[in-house]
Order: C-alpha cells, then structure tokens, then sequence
C-alpha cells in the first residue's frame, strides 16, 4: 500500500511545487536510474546477506526519507531538490529491497510451495495498489499534501514492525571469488544466445520503457487533460490496480503451448488500448460535446490497460523467461527481466518532454506506436521471431 500511494504522493507533491509535468517527468526518471543501476548489484547482494535484515533497514530508510519529506512539507520549507534526492535515494534503496523480497519467498515456503507464495505476493502487490492510490487522493483534497507523506510514511514503519514478527531460516550464501562483472556477464550471455529469451526481453524492455511509462505520470495527465483533482487520479491508479488483478486472475485461461503468441497477441493489443486511452480526454472536443472530460471513459481503458499489461503481458514474459533459463543463471536473467520496472520511470521524463512539445495524446500515442513497431518487426518480422511464434514451446 506504502508502494501504490507513493508516486501518485511525491507527482502531486512536485505538481503543487511547480506546476510543471516535465518536472514530474525529470523526478520519476530520477527514480529509475538509480533503480535500473543498482538492480544487478542488488539481486548479489540479497544472496550474500541476511534477507530479512535487509529488508528491515531498507524498509526503515524508506520511511524516514519519506517521513523527512513531509516534515519540510508540513513546515512549508520543500524544495524541488529535496524532492529530486528523495527520489533517487528511494531509486537505490528500492533495487536493493526488491531481489531481497522475492528471494525471501523460497526463503519461508520451499520450492514446493513456492507458486503459491508467488501468487499470494503478486495478490498482495495488486491488492496495495487498489487501496493506496485512491485513499491518498482522497486525503489530499480533504487534508493536504503534507499530511498524507505522514500517512505514507507511517506505512513503512508498519511494514518494519511485521518483518519483525517473520521467522525463517535466511542464511547468506556465501560470496565466492568470482568477480561481480563476470557473474552478471555469463547471464548476458546466455540471453544473446538464446533467441526466445532475446526477443522477448527486447519486446518486453521497449513496451516497459515507452508503453508503461504512462503510468508514472498519470497525475500530470489527469490534471492537465482531464481537469482531474488527486482523488480523481486515485480512481484512475485504482483502475489499473484492479485490471491487474482481474488479469492475473484470468491467465490460466491461456494455453500454455502458444505462451509467445500470447505475448504478441497483449502486445498489439495493449498498444491499441492505450491509443485510446490517450485520445479518451479530448473525446468531447472531438465530439463537440462535454462530459466531465470523459473521466470516466478514461476510467474504463486504464483498466483495459491494467488488465492487458500488468496482468497478463507482464506474467507472461516472466513465465517464458522463466522456462527458458537455464537454471545455473536463472537468477542473473531473472534479474536483467527485472530491469523493465525500473524503465517504466526512466521513460516518465521523456514522455513529459513530449507532451510539453505536442500534447499528451500525441506523445502516449507515440509511445504506444514504438511498442507496437518492436512487437511487429522484432518479434514476429525476423525470421527468429516467426519460428517461434510457428511452433508451440517445448514446455
């Protein structure tokens, strides 16, 4: 919950301190290159410490950077570089938790159980971006801004205090004398010469980097193209958050022997969704009518968007990874997949450079048409890419 309210707290917080969206843009990429940076490192680092006490201290720092911000907040002392420090310390302290969190599963439940544990924890994740998003929107129209960094804030304590209540085993492997470049370039390697795990990460790092950087600056695009408050732009975070779940829910329903096509059949579709996700807040000045911007219009493909990219496209890349990972580098290729997170907000800050120069629905619609140009050429137009899309997975 502390994660799905914190970018809609610190976009709007940047928002009411500039008013400039390019600015929100510059604030979330600073976000993702410390997180994209230390991602690898961080995957090593949560097989050579102590699991749990490493998600204890940066769960712990977390909080208090965030509890620091609203205290210049509340005293109306925030500047935008506070808040551009913040972001990038929450970059780095983010890359070392989350490898840590995810390993922590096998940690509790063993391999036999560990689908389940994944399940549960991907629940979780959806059901904390349903709850926080709108509930901070709300409190900051009601209260203010400050307020809710507090509120923020405090959710990062509660999540120290119960990683105290966890018992488990968590012994560090231990750190061996191969040199960390090599270790990470053996797993490179392996992705340049396997073409099922090429294609589908390129596809995957380009619909991450241009497709889902929308995401991050969903305040911006609510205040500007839809005349939207926060607690609109929760409703909207809270769409997305509950076509993820609704995604996760329904995809056993995809035949497990055609899992690429699947991808490229999400990925032509996500990119026609959000096409018209970013057209759905000038519907009533291309109609001539007027309806409240359309919210609710808007509404509905953000959660189309939700159901098509975070539910299925997402699940479905890290299960082909997955199967196709030799298992002595599965770790290190599941920590390169782990990279497009970190370019969903690395491409927040051009996006907003666009939208500045030509408007959001012409800037989204971009990034929509490179998705859809890299699913089409690199995915299906090479000779790779049509072998595997012809022949079912081995698997």
């Amino acid at each position: 919950m502390s994660q799905g309210m914190q970018f809609l707290v610190l976009g709007w917080l940047v928002l009411e301190v500039t008013g400039d969206k390019t600015q929100l843009g510059l604030t979330i990429s600073l976000y993702g290159l410390p997180n994209i940076a230390f991602l690898l490192a961080g995957g090593i680092i949560a097989d050579r410490m102590d699991r749990k006490q490493l998600l204890m201290v940066t769960q712990a720092m977390v909080g208090a950077m965030i509890a620091g911000l609203a205290a210049l907040t509340v005293t109306d002392n925030v500047a935008l570089w506070h808040i551009y420090l913040a972001a990038a310390l929450l970059g780095v302290l983010q890359a070392l938790n989350m490898p840590a969190r995810l390993a922590m599963l096998a940690d509790l439940v063993g391999e036999r159980r560990l689908l389940d544990a994944v399940a549960q924890f991907n629940a979780a994740q959806h059901a904390g971006r349903i709850v926080g998003p709108p509930v901070a929107g709300v409190l900051i129209d009601q209260w203010n801004i400050g307020m809710v960094l507090v509120l923020n804030a405090a959710c990062y304590g509660a999540s120290v205090l119960l990683l105290v209540m966890v018992r488990g085993a968590y012994r560090p492997l231990a750190a061996g004398r191969q040199p960390l470049l090599r270790h990470i370039g053996e797993g490179l390697s392996v992705i340049r010469d396997t073409p099922m795990l090429l294609t589908v990460l390129v596809m995957t790092c380009v619909f991450g980097g241009f497709g889902m950087s929308h995401l991050q600056v969903i305040p911006a695009f609510a205040k500007e193209q839809l005349d939207s408050g926060a607690s609109e732009v929760g409703l909207l975070l809270l769409g997305s958050g509950i076509g993820a779940l609704t995604g996760s829910l329904t995809l056993t329903l995809m035949h497990r022997a055609w899992l690429y096509r699947w991808l490229l059949f999400c990925l032509v579709t996500f990119s026609a969704l959000l096409t018209l996700f970013a057209w759905s807040g000038s519907f009533d000045d291309l109609t001539g009518t007027s309806w409240g911007g359309w919210f609710w219009v808007t509404w509905v493909f953000t959660l189309l968007v939700g159901i098509v990219a975070i539910g299925w496209v997402w699940p479905l890349t890290t299960t082909i990874t997955q199967l196709a990972s030799p298992a002595e580098v599965r770790g290190r290729v599941m920590g390169v997949l782990h990279l497009v997170p970190g370019l969903h907000f690395l491409g927040a800050w051009p996006l907003t450079l666009a939208a500045a120069g030509v408007g959001w629905p012409l800037a989204i619609t971009g990034a929509a048409a490179m998705t859809l140009l890299v699913a089409l050429t690199f995915g299906l137009g090479r000779k790779t890419g049509r072998e595997l899309a012809a022949h079912p997975s081995a698997t």
